[in-house]
């Protein structure tokens, strides 16, 4: 039984370490272990490495024929290499945290400079979430007595954001220049330098110091104001969040998740028993979405992204009836316009051309039709606010209703569910056949045409195929890595 045991453990901890072998051949560019160390004059190789400079240490001599770059190991993960990128970067040695090798594939200098402008809007926006819960206001106007958490929306109906994103873009527009400048040679700027010394240390040290403490709170900031934004909406609470003491509910059921309201009451009785949270059929893992109740296919309980809290049910219910019956008749028409012509029309095999070969007339007439059906089928009230005026059924326009007449409530369910799941599969099929006619340059039949051999993006002008990305890239030859795309100098 040992021996079986050893044998099956063996056998997973080889599946886990060849896949990690093939990845880090592919990443670092060397082919021989332990992969990190450069043997002295080997080429780099085409992997993401290759566009950068190996670690600056000596050479330590293993025999006369044989010599191996040193490396050094990361101080925060150590045991993984530091990456060559980091030398001479603030918080580069110092901790060395690169464990997914983004340095290895994108220039850190570029890395660094989003690091640190993130780092500083999170140290910003943490103060001032914190501040305005504390009931800190720019000005007493109406618009602006609103909780942290509706700020946004408050800034955009008050006309707030739009100078925001004036300011805002100037700013980056500056900072965008400094970059090309940088990495052009112009100037001697590091990342993240937009030459502000106030309070900024004379000595050498001192600013190297100054430095990593901004690296390192805008790394906290950035943490704290993910966490802050989830607790707020957790608890509905301002800042601090975290109701303690007598300020949580006595009633369970009205407690916030971190007041324990979560938490089964603890009963003795056999006849009491908590009811148990019903969970979403299709996401198993998340709660029953209240906001589809009393909709066709609410069973299901798709709504994993919470729209139907947000907006009308009813409003997305009526768009997604309306796209999928769209894209069930276009996905006939596209069949059916490889074979079909009407009178009047160009015959164009191929769909996705057919707008550029109608006839003027037709576009206007096709406009005019779905112009006027939208204008008067909800009698003037288009807004989600006032089309349901009345107690109509989303999607219902009164057509083809004589059809269900004479069916029992669950056969006029069953049908309408059908409708929708051919509707849903229609909007997906409906984008994948104009997704095929782009990559075959042609009509939807044959699938796969004669003598089609790749995307017309992906050949040669002498209209040969290139050869696989991943072969490119394990071989070398691939054009990404060779033209040092995604190395840094």
């Amino acid at each position: 039984y040992d021996m079986k045991l050893k044998e099956l453990n063996n056998g997973r901890l080889a599946m886990m370490a060849f896949a990690g072998i093939a990845t880090q051949s592919a990443v670092t560019g060397n082919m021989s272990f332990p992969w990190m160390a450069h043997c002295q004059g080997l080429n780099r190789g085409p992997g993401l490495a290759s566009g950068v400079a190996p670690a600056t240490s000596g050479l330590a001599a293993r025999s006369s024929a044989t010599q191996l770059r040193a490396y050094k190991m990361s101080k925060a993960v150590p045991f993984l290499p530091l990456s060559p990128a980091m030398d001479g970067v603030v918080g580069g040695e110092d901790e060395g945290f690169d464990p997914m090798g983004f340095s290895y594939a994108f220039d850190i200098r570029w890395l660094r400079e989003a690091e640190l402008k993130h780092g500083r809007i999170c140290m910003l926006a943490t103060v001032g979430w914190i501040a305005t819960d504390l009931g800190m206001r720019v000005s007493d106007n109406a618009a602006f007595q609103v909780s942290s958490i509706d700020a946004h929306l408050s800034m955009v109906k008050f006309g707030s954001m739009s100078q925001m994103l004036v300011w805002l873009g100037f700013a980056e527009l500056f900072g965008f220049m400094a970059m090309i400048r940088m990495y052009q040679g112009k100037t001697d700027r590091a990342a993240g330098d937009f030459g502000l010394r106030a309070l900024y240390p004379k000595d050498e040290a001192g600013q190297h110091q100054m430095q990593l403490k901004e690296l390192r709170n805008g790394r906290l900031a950035m943490l704290a104001y993910g966490g802050i934004v989830t607790a707020a909406v957790l608890t509905g609470k301002p800042w601090p969040f975290f109701a303690i003491g007598e300020s949580c509910p006595k009633t369970a059921g009205d407690r916030s998740t971190f007041c324990g309201g979560l938490q089964k009451a603890q009963v003795r009785s056999s006849a009491v028993a908590a009811k148990a949270m019903e969970r979403s059929a299709s996401m198993p893992f998340l709660p029953k979405p209240e906001g589809l109740k009393g909709l066709v296919g609410e069973e299901v309980g798709f709504d994993p992204l919470a729209f139907a809290e947000t907006f009308d049910p009813r409003w997305l219910r009526e768009a997604e009836l309306k796209h999928g019956r769209v894209c069930m008749v276009a996905t006939v028409g596209f069949v059916a316009q490889q074979f079909l012509t009407f009178p009047g029309f160009t015959p164009t095999a191929n769909a996705n051309e057919a707008i550029y070969s109608a006839e003027p007339a037709g576009w206007a007439a096709l406009l005019f039709l779905a112009g006027f059906i939208e204008s008067t089928s909800y009698g003037g009230k288009l807004t989600m606010l006032d089309m349901f005026e009345g107690k109509r059924d989303p999607g219902n326009f009164e057509f083809g209703s004589g059809f269900l007449k004479g069916k029992s409530d669950k056969e006029v369910y069953d049908m309408k569910l059908k409708e929708l799941n051919n509707g849903r599969l229609a909007m997906m099929a409906i984008g994948g056949m104009i997704h095929h006619n782009f990559v075959v340059q042609g009509p939807l039949f044959p699938l796969i045409p004669e003598g089609w051999t790749a995307p017309a993006a992906w050949v040669t002008p002498d209209g040969e195929p290139i050869q696989s990305f991943m072969s490119g890239f394990v071989n070398g030859t691939s054009g990404l890595i060779s033209n040092n795309t995604f190395g840094t100098a």
